[in-house]
């Protein structure tokens, strides 16, 4: 259920990227390189960004229903291994800040691994063609097949297009197979660094009488150290049953902070409720 904002306390969200009509007057592409290896080049880089082991941060969240925009800040705290406490900034009934506890929603702002861009599976290669039999001196001959194309994706070149001042290869993606778990649309991919600046997504799914879908845009950008999220926006409608619902959505990150430690109970809600006033 929404919760009233407080004025005082909410923050005008930022302009959104735009991308420019006409390419950045000295890009740098390499026109070498096939969409797919594009992709796989952003994959490679995502899998190496560091996670900060704590981040802090504000978060201001729009949501709009039926017309009625709502808006909240919160303060949230973040430890890498997936806990998280996130404070509503505007007092409650009762005078106390609202605390949620665990994943942060909408996402961490380091969750900047998308297109599942993590290791290819390890598997027990077959022996090579021609190999000897056992206490045989004989050199075995070798194949070598090459796999350029990504697990998950097709994936094709759309332009060179500009983001903030950077040139950005556009790739349009579709999934090989299970579009509800393969839902990204577009990406932006930064020429020089391989970093993905910006995607688009469209998901649908299910679950068990519960259906909907939400059309999603999320942006990155350095900060620090880091490669973070800045912003992210969506429109998602669900049904349930004859019932059906819909509301658009706004998150904007600002005020990084890293700290190299916090205390444990700020993830722990029994030991958290001990400490605070």
């Amino acid at each position: 259920m929404a919760r009233a904002a407080n004025p005082a306390t909410s923050a005008s969200p930022r302009a959104s990227v735009r991308l420019a009509s006409s390419p950045t007057p000295s890009p740098t592409p390499r026109p070498s390189l096939t969409p797919d290896e594009i992709l796989l080049r952003a994959e490679e880089v995502l899998r190496s960004n560091p996670d900060p082991p704590y981040t802090v941060y504000k978060m201001h969240e729009v949501f709009v229903h039926h017309g009625k925009r709502h808006e909240y800040d919160y303060q949230v705290w973040y430890r890498s291994d997936g806990k998280g406490l996130m404070q509503n900034l505007a007092p409650g009934r009762r005078g106390k800040n609202e605390t949620f506890f665990g994943y942060p929603f909408p996402s961490a702002p380091d969750n900047n691994i998308l297109l599942y861009a993590t290791p290819p599976p390890v598997t027990t290669a077959p022996p090579p063609v021609g190999t000897p039999a056992p206490g045989s001196s004989a050199v075995p001959i070798t194949m070598h097949e090459h796999v350029s194309g990504d697990r998950y994706y097709v994936v094709s070149y759309v332009g060179l297009e500009n983001i903030d001042g950077h040139s950005v290869y556009h790739l349009a993606l579709q999934p090989v197979k299970d579009e509800n778990k393969h839902p990204w649309k577009d990406l932006w991919v930064d020429v020089d660094t391989f970093q993905v600046r910006k995607a688009h997504a469209d998901a649908s799914g299910n679950a068990g009488p519960l259906s909907g879908r939400a059309i999603a845009d999320v942006e990155f950008a350095p900060i620090g150290n880091y490669w973070m999220v800045k912003q992210a926006s969506a429109d998602a409608e669900g049904r349930f049953g004859i019932i059906s619902d819909s509301g658009h959505y706004e998150y904007y990150f600002s005020d990084f902070v890293f700290p190299n430690t916090l205390p444990d109970w700020y993830f722990n809600e029994a030991d958290f409720d001990r400490h605070r006033p």
